[in-house]
Parts: C-alpha cells; structure tokens; sequence
C-alpha cells in the first residue's frame, strides 16, 4: 500500500483542484450566481477641527450663524475646535457700522494664514468684503493650497465667489446669494451653477445660497456629516429657528430672478 503521506500524483492533483474548483462554483451558486459583493468603506472620521476665513466686511451672520450651531454641537461633541483664520492676528471688523460709522463687531482671530493650522473644515462667510478677498492674492492662495488638506469646504453666500476666484468650484456644482447673482456668476464662469438652491454639495464642497442659508446648511451639515439628526436638531431647537431641510426650497432665486 502507498504511504499516505507521499505527495499526490499529478493525475490525483489535477483530481484535487477539480474537486475544490467545483466546491467553489457551487458555493458561489447557492450564493445566488454571484460573489459577495464587497465590504462597504469604513465611515469617514467625524471633522472635528474647524476654522473659519475672517476678512473685513465679512457679513456677520454669514459666520455667526454656523457658529452658533456649531457651539452647541461643540459643547457636545468632545475634541471639537473652532479657530479663526485671518491675514494678521489684528480683530477683523464685519460689515456692519455703528453710528459712528465705525464696526459694530470685530471677530479676534486665534490663526493667521500663514501659521499652517491644521484643519479638517474651512468655512468661509461672504459680504462686502468677498469682493475685497477675492482680489486679496495673500487669501485666495491660502484657500488653494489649504484646500487639498482638507475633509470638506463650506462657503456661505458670496463667499463662494472666494472659492470660484481659487479654482476649487471649476466644474463642480454650487450656489451662491441670489440678490448678488449676476456678479457672483461672472466670476465664477467655469462653476455649474444652481440657481436655485438653498445649498449644494458637490464632494467635499458645500455652498450655501444668501445669509441665513448657512444655517440651513450647517443642520445639513451635522446631519449629514456628524450622522447625527438628532443632534442638529436640538441645536436648531437650543436656537429656536425653524430649518429649512429642503435644499431645493429657494424662493429668492424668482425675487430676484436668478437664472443661468
């Protein structure tokens, strides 16, 4: 009698591997004809560092208004930080005056652009002075190159108009405020742009229509991002504002009939 434990004989091994190749077919065939379908991806870390671009006359409510939001999930959510990003560490003044005509409010910056901050979300407001950072070489260079080391860009209003003049909307959806849309698409040309959206995502770009939106957004934001409704809702609630959890609700873009 053969010893058992000699190595099969090439007919013997040709037998072996048609056995475990039929095995296989049948298995896949119990299966349902087909392999199972891969392992979903691993969720995306929370971001949890944010900064937000100051540049003068931003319109406060374009940056107070995540803030608030996002203040309250910050209470909640451990490790969380928001910095303030600006071109030097002097307050930067909002667009609103007082009746000296001097700024009512000024946001103190924790960064400038050049400390390399590490972040996971830049937000960047918009206002008046959009138009001032959109010719600001110093900004726009920092939004480009800060851009790649991000997990997500949100902009709100014509703060998009920072993010078109950077080249991070070429090609991608978004929107922008309605009341400035004529000029806020002509600076962008290479941006598909939505006319009517109370905001749009495209990737890791998020952009917002005029001022309040960002709020709007922001609960998106939470909902979405964090995967957490029930926590972008008490802070809605903590806040007392009613959300639009629409993004196609947009009413402005017939007042002030933005079109392409």
């Amino acid at each position: 009698m053969a010893n058992q434990s000699q190595a099969l004989t090439p007919p013997m091994q040709l037998l072996s591997t048609l056995l475990l190749l039929l095995a296989t077919c049948t298995a896949v065939v119990v299966a349902g004809g087909r392999p199972p379908p891969p392992a979903p991806p691993p969720p995306k870390p929370i971001p949890l560092r944010w900064g937000v671009l100051a540049f003068p006359k931003y319109v406060g409510l374009d940056a107070y208004g995540p803030i608030e939001m996002l203040n309250i999930v910050k209470f909640l959510t451990p490790n969380m930080t928001i910095a303030v990003i600006a071109e030097t560490m002097d307050p930067v003044p909002a667009h609103v005056v007082n009746d000296l005509g001097g700024p009512a409010t000024l946001m103190q910056p924790t960064h400038t652009i050049y400390d390399n901050v590490t972040l996971d979300v830049l937000l960047i407001p918009g206002g008046p002075g959009s138009r001032i950072a959109y010719n600001n070489t110093n900004i726009i260079n920092y939004v480009k190159n800060v851009y790649p080391k991000l997990q997500y860009i949100v902009s709100v209003c014509t703060g998009a108009q920072v993010l078109a003049k950077a080249g991070i909307l070429d090609g991608k959806r978004a929107t922008t405020n309605k009341f400035s849309w004529a000029e806020m698409v002509r600076s962008g040309p290479n941006v598909k742009w939505q006319p009517c959206a109370r905001w749009v995502t495209d990737g890791n770009i998020w952009t917002s229509s005029g001022v309040a939106a960002g709020i709007d957004l922001t609960h998106a934001f939470i909902k979405k991002i964090f995967r957490n409704e029930t926590l972008a809702d008490r802070a809605a609630n903590i806040l007392e504002i009613e959300i639009h959890k629409d993004p196609s609700w947009d009413p402005f873009c017939k007042v002030w009939n933005a079109t392409i």
